[in-house]
């Protein structure tokens, strides 16, 4: 329903460890995205789609800290992008930090606690038609058992 879009970027990834113990990892995202609206949406032609940021990155690390423990901290940056297909409600840059403890208990459990969002940053996801800013989740906190195979 509006026409095509043409999309190139450049991802790139890496990650390693220093020890037995602690791991890294880091990407980064560019993407040139424009809407191609031909006869479909004329007015979208030329436009960055809708929620579509510029740049991504994230990095994080991970510590095997005692037998069966694992924390885990991952921050994450989107930068401004649009809530809407006409490019006129710009929605900020966002940073989130996500910290995670995991405790092996019993095979195949473990007990998990997670604080999302641990900075309550303010990521702005769109806009209400009146004008009211949306937001996502604000900090949260997760208590967990997990089960593998």
């Amino acid at each position: 329903n509006a026409g095509h879009i043409d999309a190139a970027g450049v991802e790139a990834d890496a990650s390693g460890a220093w020890g037995d113990a602690l791991h890294w990892r880091a990407a980064l995202d560019y993407t040139h995205a424009r809407v191609g609206g031909d006869d479909d949406a004329p007015q979208l032609t030329g436009l960055r789609p809708a929620q579509t940021p510029r740049w991504s990155a994230t990095a994080g690390v991970s510590w095997a800290a005692w037998r069966g423990g694992l924390f885990s901290a991952d921050a994450r940056y989107e930068s401004a992008r649009f809530d809407d297909d006409l490019n006129t409600r710009r929605l900020g840059p966002a940073t989130t930090l996500d910290l995670r403890f995991e405790q092996d208990v019993a095979a195949p459990f473990s007990l998990f606690v997670a604080l999302d969002n641990a900075l309550d940053a303010d990521v702005q996801t769109g806009e209400a038609s009146d004008g009211v800013a949306l937001y996502g989740p604000p900090r949260t906190l997760r208590v967990g058992l997990r089960a593998r195979r």
